[in-house]
């Protein structure tokens, strides 16, 4: 019986310690790169290749864990050189539901990328506990780094650029 209440105060210890650690992530939220233009679902153009690229470059001493995309082939080119860096699948996301989807995050408490757009970064951003801003349809580049520990939130506003 004493074998017993140890472990269970063993397992309860270490399940606390466990939860602890896991209050610590970081979630990047960011636009999708530059797209050809007057396509139907266009692809990225040859400077939205290279800012991908470079955000792979940016993030490549991070700890990811998720890499998170629309269905849209702008999206989702701008996800893979990430995703390929850390050998994991790119999920995709319902774009209409930033709510839903910063509640998963918020839930799953993982180290994540989430490419999203210009109309639902921001929403997404606010969802997860960051101020308001908005983003034109010329605005790429700019990286949301959301740096959750415990009860504390910062926000970072970093750019990824590309040569002229």
């Amino acid at each position: 019986m004493l074998k017993l209440a140890l472990a269970i105060i063993i397992l309860a210890l270490g399940g606390n310690a466990m939860a602890h650690a896991t209050e610590t992530f970081t979630i990047y939220v960011t636009r999708h790169a530059e797209k050809v233009p007057d396509q139907v679902d266009p692809g990225l153009s040859n400077k939205g290749q290279q800012r991908a690229n470079n955000l792979a470059i940016m993030l490549k001493h991070t700890k990811l864990e998720k890499v998170l995309s629309t269905k849209y082939k702008r999206t989702q080119e701008t996800a893979a050189p990430v995703a390929a860096q850390f050998n994991l699948p790119v999920t995709t996301y319902v774009a209409s539901d930033s709510e839903a989807l910063a509640k998963a995050l918020l839930t799953e408490q993982r180290n994540a990328l989430v490419i999203g757009h210009s109309n639902t970064v921001p929403t997404l951003v606010k969802f997860l506990g960051g101020d308001d801003f908005e983003l034109s349809e010329r605005d790429y580049g700019d990286v949301f780094m959301l740096q959750f520990h415990a009860d504390e939130l910062i926000v970072t506003r970093l750019v990824v650029t590309v040569p002229e």
